[in-house]
């Protein structure tokens, strides 16, 4: 089944029909007046080639650093014969307190290309934290996960959901990706001790389940669209072609209860430091994971929320 295709939606049925609904959905018309030619290989050549990168394998192991306009020409516009990209340049914006090859200076040289979609909530934001109830357009500021994805054909990201019940947006610049979404309540026949299948050569021993499930949606997603991923859904994202992309993730405050519950059940997931960084203005350095959730249990206190099963 293809992903539901919607476009003049309102910030409020936004949320209340696939945040608070948690249902995935492409937007088509969110990147209007933006400046596509900004986000091409040619340009990121151009204008940022001399700059390090991070480059990765299907499962987020990172492989190596090297020069943006060493990975394009390696990666991009390759011959039949050379065979597909299995590398995938992801380039993030700071997420944590330590010095490393960030894409911070390049997001601010393109803040200007392109703006916050206007159905995505800048406001009641629990993840990234808004202080002082400031709008949180992301463009300008961080977000968890930030970053550019510039990926050669073939290069994929296999099967996985995002970090501490977090949503992930991603906008489509510049070529195509096959896009393959799971129901979170097929965690158990996708998800194992922390691993997840390889849908495209499962091992069935490991996961005997899977043979007994399907894919909920399978699409592609091409320049100008965005693709929202909800909370707990499981995705695996190939490029069917040289790609250029921008994602982010957040978390709403209509699902404060479902982040607090994943906190307090999973109190050493690494991804929290990540969290912390993005709450480091209004909580203690050291703040364990039961003095996160008391601090967003207050900090939310009396605010009007609905509860996001996943």
């Amino acid at each position: 089944m293809k992903i539901p295709r919607i476009n003049n939606i309102t910030e409020e049925k936004f949320i209340e029909e696939y945040i608070v609904g948690n249902k995935p959905v492409i937007v088509t018309d969110g990147m209007e007046n933006w400046d596509m030619s900004k986000f091409t290989p040619e340009y990121f050549k151009e204008a940022f080639g001399d700059e390090k990168v991070q480059v990765y394998d299907d499962l987020f192991n990172l492989q190596n650093v090297q020069s943006l306009k060493q990975y394009i020409d390696t990666n991009f516009y390759r011959k039949e014969e050379d065979g597909l990209s299995d590398q995938y340049m992801r380039w993030y914006t700071k997420l944590k307190e330590v010095d490393y090859y960030w894409s911070d200076q390049v997001f601010d040289a393109l803040k200007g290309a392109w703006s916050h979609p206007y159905f995505i909530p800048n406001t009641s934001l629990v993840i990234p934290s808004n202080n002082n109830a400031e709008e949180r357009v992301v463009n300008e500021f961080r977000y968890p996960y930030k970053g550019l994805f510039i990926s050669g054909k073939g290069s994929r990201t296999r099967l996985h959901k995002d970090p501490f019940t977090s949503n992930a947006v991603l906008c489509q610049f510049y070529g195509e990706k096959k896009i393959y979404l799971f129901d979170p309540k097929k965690e158990s026949s996708v998800m194992k001790n922390g691993e997840f299948v390889d849908v495209k050569n499962p091992d069935h021993d490991k996961f005997p389940d899977y043979a007994n499930i399907t894919h909920d949606y399978e699409d592609t997603l091409s320049p100008g669209e965005i693709v929202f991923f909800p909370s707990g859904w499981f995705h695996d994202v190939t490029s069917e072609s040289d790609s250029v992309s921008i994602t982010w993730n957040f978390v709403h405050q209509t699902q404060l209860n479902t982040v607090c519950k994943h906190i307090a059940q999973n109190p050493d997931d690494s991804q929290l430091e990540i969290a912390k960084f993005f709450l480091k203005d209004e909580i203690k350095e050291n703040a364990n994971a039961r003095d996160i959730i008391l601090f967003l249990k207050k900090k939310f206190k009396g605010a009007k929320r609905q509860k996001t099963e996943v």
